[in-house]
């Protein structure tokens, strides 16, 4: 009975954690995204949907293909970069994004060390 309340809550960070991220990143930045650009947090999810599947499995090391490829991918994205004016806020492109992409990185890990704990659970 512990375990499936486990994993109730374990999918219950899972799902909050994009939109705790997205609440995280528009606090901390002065561009205002679209409401309707749902995008990078559906990446976000597949992120660490991957990330969760590579800890499950003891496959460690592959999690940093996840982020290099996510970071090949947007290299060309951040060529445009502009300075901050702002120093309390982020604005610049690739802070956004690095930033996104740790938060999503450390929840990843997180809630995949969790599952990894539950699945062990007797």
């Amino acid at each position: 009975m512990l375990k499936i309340v486990l994993i109730v809550v374990f999918i219950i960070l899972f799902l909050l954690s994009g939109w705790l991220i997205k609440w995280i990143l528009s606090a901390m930045s002065e561009t205002k995204t679209k409401q309707t650009d749902n995008v990078g947090l559906l990446v976000g999810y597949i992120e660490r949907l991957l990330i969760l599947t590579f800890i499950a499995l003891g496959e460690y090391t592959a999690i940093g293909l996840v982020i290099a490829s996510k970071s090949i991918l947007r290299f060309n994205d951040l060529k445009d970069d502009k300075p901050n004016r702002n120093l309390e806020k982020i604005d610049k492109t690739s802070e956004y994004i690095l930033l996104g992409t740790m938060l999503s990185l450390l929840f990843g890990v997180v809630l995949g060390l969790i599952l990894k704990n539950i699945l062990i659970m007797k």
